[in-house]
């Protein structure tokens, strides 16, 4: 929204912000005003400076209309990007001196403990494991997941998980050490095995081997740096080191697997990450823009079993077209340097985001590859919100959510390391188009069904719960 400065002094403009403020700016005939109080409400937990860390502006700026509106909206972005808040209101009122402008920002916080039963499928997806319906292939326990950790963003994880895939794991991260709150860091620590693991691809799809005994131990500790110099700019550091045992079993169904001649190795990575943030929020961005680039060295040393180094970069676009059309870009791909690879680190397409639409069945091994996936959604349900009267907490009675129609069009390619008969997908274009349906509610859940169509003739309906894009 952009507003002329020069209307004449005399021209009252009344402001609304979130449905919550009133401020005439005729009260400030230069044209300029001071920023006087920022006051902050709801935040039963978090601390203040975790909220004055992401506004635009400070007590004792001087602004014109066009800073404060974009001020405010560029403050109020900046917290719904932050895992606190379901909801951020603004009001501006003169302040009782009348020499100033007094800003509110009043917050919904979120539930921050939670103890979740933990029940996960050995497969990469749930449509991989629907496929096959194997409930012996599920892994249990429970999951403490601690967010704003003592009011002050930090993050604390605890996981203990049983079944096939057995894990106990650590993860503590504090965002801000030093006084201009720049600098933050973190520690993870983890120990897994594994009676059941993919160990090859066939036919373009992921092979698994189930055995009484562990095919594979797995221990894991990494510290991290993270440097945000600016609200949408952070860089983190990373070292990692990873010990792995494997069994004979595993070895013989797929030498490549670890590619040497040890059951055991240990690998050293060393990693940088860049990420530059620009979203209106962070589960289902409708406007804005995010893109981050990756690099990573494994080995590190001479006397290493794997020397190689894999760089990944990625791009999302959001593009609000009218109050309910959307479209959406997004980009990405790998790169990895020669030298001897394990294969369960040679991944490509087919893991986490990175995918076709339309191959979920299947996973492209290679060295490089890249992706681009496309949207346009219609909002039949615009974002809304329903009251439950008959629950108290402010953390659960008010639940958002909204409904979006869409259309896609994927597109991407693998460049596979070495020639392997049996997979026909490395090294071709490949292509999927479709219709889906997204749901999208609080706590930044999302569930999209949708229906697709790839260019091998291939039709399927899919469940995911995360945004595509």
């Amino acid at each position: 929204m952009r507003l002329s400065l020069r209307l004449p002094a005399l021209l009252t403009l009344t402001l609304f912000f979130s449905g919550f403020s009133l401020f005439s700016y005729a009260q400030y005939p230069t044209g300029k005003f001071v920023v006087g109080e920022i006051i902050l409400k709801g935040n039963e937990k978090t601390k203040n400076y975790i909220i004055q860390r992401e506004l635009t502006f400070s007590k004792g700026d001087t602004l014109v209309m066009e800073e404060l509106i974009h001020g405010l909206d560029k403050s109020r972005e900046n917290l719904l990007r932050l895992p606190l808040f379901h909801f951020v209101r603004t009001q501006v009122e003169k302040s009782r001196s009348g020499e100033a402008a007094d800003i509110t920002f009043e917050v919904s916080e979120r539930w921050y403990t939670w103890l979740w039963p933990v029940f996960e499928i050995s497969d990469r997806n749930f449509n991989t494991w629907l496929e096959n319906g194997d409930l012996t292939r599920l892994s249990y326990g429970l999951f403490l997941q601690q967010e704003n950790f003592r009011g002050r963003l930090e993050k604390l994880h605890i996981r203990a998980k049983m079944g096939y895939q057995q894990q106990i794991s650590l993860l503590y991260e504090a965002p801000y050490l030093n006084r201009s709150k720049t600098i933050g860091a973190g520690l993870q620590i983890s120990a897994a095995r594994e009676r059941e693991t993919g160990y090859v691809t066939i036919s373009d799809k992921l092979v698994y081997y189930r055995a009484d005994k562990f095919l594979r131990r797995t221990n894991e500790i990494a510290v991290f740096a993270r440097y945000r110099p600016q609200i949408h700019i952070s860089h983190t550091f990373k070292l990692q080191l990873t010990q792995y045992n494997f069994s004979d079993t595993l070895i013989s169904l797929n030498p490549g697997y670890s590619g040497i001649s040890d059951k055991k190795t240990s690998i050293p990575v060393a990693g940088y990450l860049l990420k530059a943030d620009f979203r209106d929020q962070r589960g289902y961005p409708l406007k804005g823009w995010y893109a981050d680039a990756e690099i990573d060295g494994f080995g590190l040393t001479g006397k290493a079993d794997y020397n190689f180094a894999t760089i990944r970069a990625s791009a999302r676009v959001h593009i609000p077209l009218t109050a309910r059309w959307n479209t959406a870009v997004g980009v990405a791909t790998k790169l990895s340097t020669s030298g001897l690879k394990p294969w369960f680190l040679n991944q490509a397409l087919g893991y986490r985001r990175d995918y076709v639409r339309g191959y979920e069945y299947n996973v492209i091994d290679g060295d490089h590859f890249w992706l681009v996936k496309t949207n346009i959604r219609f909002a039949i349900v615009p974002q809304n919100i329903h009251k439950v009267k008959s629950i108290k907490a402010t953390q659960f009675n008010t639940i958002p959510y909204a409904l979006y129609l869409g259309l896609f069009a994927d597109a991407g390619q693998v460049w596979p390391s070495i020639e392997n008969n049996s997979n026909n997908l490395p090294g071709k274009i490949l292509g999927g188009t479709g219709i889906g349906l997204d749901f999208v509610t609080y706590y930044d859940k999302v569930l999209r069904a949708e229906f697709s169509l790839n260019r091998e003739g291939q039709t399927g309906f899919f469940l995911h719960f995360m945004a595509a894009i």
